[in-house]
């Protein structure tokens, strides 16, 4: 298991080690032995099934790997992350997944609505008035005409 995954998990929650441990009923010193070794997580089975259960996920969600950024990761932070309003790519994700509009607006500005919508969900396009003011005014007209040709679309 990599501990990408198992952080992200705890860090939407927003839980510290101390919280991760008591959430799971464990002590502080156990879960910093999940991250002993960068990369992998060394985690027992009754640990896994235990915060599986406190995260209401399935046990191979956990283990699951996150997506690799792999070659693009230095172009996707330049693109993503040019102003530092978020620490890492991780972060980002999160912020999304959280629906954050400061973040969701940052990949719709960055991607555009369909391809964020394919990442993050349909509701990039039915949100688009909410999170529009975070976008920079020339590209918020054009995704903003794109939203409402969308609307009309679908209202057919």
């Amino acid at each position: 298991m990599e501990t990408r995954t198992i952080r992200a998990h705890m860090k939407v929650r927003g839980w510290s080690q101390s919280e991760r441990a008591r959430q799971v009923g464990i002590s502080r010193q156990a879960v910093s032995l999940w991250f002993r070794q960068e990369g992998q997580v060394g985690l027992r089975g009754a640990h896994l099934l235990r915060l599986g259960k406190v995260l209401s996920l399935p046990v191979e969600e956990i283990a699951r790997p996150l997506p690799c950024f792999g070659d693009d990761h230095d172009r996707l932070q330049a693109e993503l992350l040019w102003d530092r309003l978020y620490p890492g790519l991780d972060d980002l994700a999160i912020a999304v997944a959280k629906g954050e509009l400061p973040a969701v607006a940052r990949l719709v500005e960055v991607y555009g609505l369909l391809a964020s919508a394919k990442v993050a969900g349909d509701w990039i396009w039915e949100a688009f008035p909410t999170y529009q003011r975070f976008i920079h005014p020339a590209r918020r007209r054009a995704l903003g005409r794109l939203a409402e040709w969308h609307r009309n679309r679908t209202a057919s």
